[in-house]
């Protein structure tokens, strides 16, 4: 089941890692500044997460947050007594 996360790296992502970033998953979207860069991506496992992780390492990036936004699949109505 995919989820989507957050990242947020130090400084401007290079054009080449956000090439890379955005065709190894499906929904990539970057916000970039000066001084950080927020990834919002769709992830499918773990083991995806930690691909993701390793590449922005292996590439100098510095993790800064990292965050897993959870949907509420349950409507208001399932909490009516």
């Amino acid at each position: 089941m995919e989820s989507t996360h957050f990242l947020v790296v130090a400084g401007p992502m290079s054009a080449a890692l956000l090439r890379t970033v955005q065709d190894r998953f499906d929904y990539v979207r970057v916000i970039a500044s000066r001084s950080h860069s927020v990834i919002e991506c769709s992830v499918r496992d773990q083991s995806a997460l930690r691909a993701l992780v390793t590449q922005l390492w292996d590439a100098g990036c510095e993790l800064i947050l990292l965050a897993q936004i959870v949907e509420n699949s349950r409507s208001h109505h399932d909490h009516a007594h």
